[in-house]
């Protein structure tokens, strides 16, 4: 199980992000916009190979993305007005997500068998989110709905992550010392409180 690292975003994702992994090599490069119907977000190999897209299908409060894999689509991730009391299915890839979406900690399965995990951790130049992705070839969609999910959860509180780490964790600072580049997990989710429903977006 590979664990990636992206940086936590304040604000709207334009431009690029790269993503690495637990040894600080860079492994991804995400890039593109949203706001605007047929808006995308790519995710490439550090060479410029195009990888994998979430494209914006639909605006307001229950916006819609259209994943994409070689170009191929082959899912469709929604948020529904209970977003956060809910589970999400996402649709085509057969694909749950449960957990803690408001902390930013939660797990995605298909069927019984773990896709991958997300939680937030601080290192030393910030905060961001740590992925656990069991299969390599999960990654790029991994990648792409996990900088979805923590997108509508930063636009519901306005509540920047550095603030639930430290209200949850008063100890918590960069002054900790390096853990493995420097990174810090904080566990924020109680498995016991997992939502009861799932959300199948139309």
């Amino acid at each position: 199980m590979r664990q990636l690292y992206i940086r936590d975003r304040s604000t709207d994702l334009n431009g690029a992000t790269v993503i690495h992994d637990e040894s600080g090599h860079s492994c991804y490069l995400l890039a593109g916009k949203w706001g605007i119907r047929y808006d995308a977000l790519s995710l490439y190999t550090m060479s410029g190979e195009l990888l994998a897209e979430a494209k914006q299908l639909t605006l307001g409060l229950t916006p819609k993305f259209a994943l994409y894999l070689n170009q191929r689509q082959v899912g469709t991730i929604g948020k529904s007005l209970g977003f956060f009391h809910e589970l999400i299915y996402i649709r085509g890839l057969n694909w749950i997500v449960v957990g803690s979406l408001m902390s930013g900690h939660f797990k995605v399965f298909c069927g019984s068998r773990l896709i991958f995990e997300v939680e937030p951790v601080q290192n030393t130049g910030g905060f961001c989110s740590r992925l656990s992705v069991v299969n390599q070839a999960d990654e790029p969609l991994a990648i792409l709905t996990a900088t979805i999910i923590n997108r509508w959860a930063r636009h519901q509180d306005r509540q920047p992550l550095r603030e639930k780490l430290r209200q949850l964790n008063p100890m918590s600072s960069t002054d900790q010392g390096d853990l493995s580049m420097g990174f810090v997990p904080k566990t924020l989710l109680n498995d016991q409180n997992i939502g009861k429903h799932i959300h199948q977006p139309e």
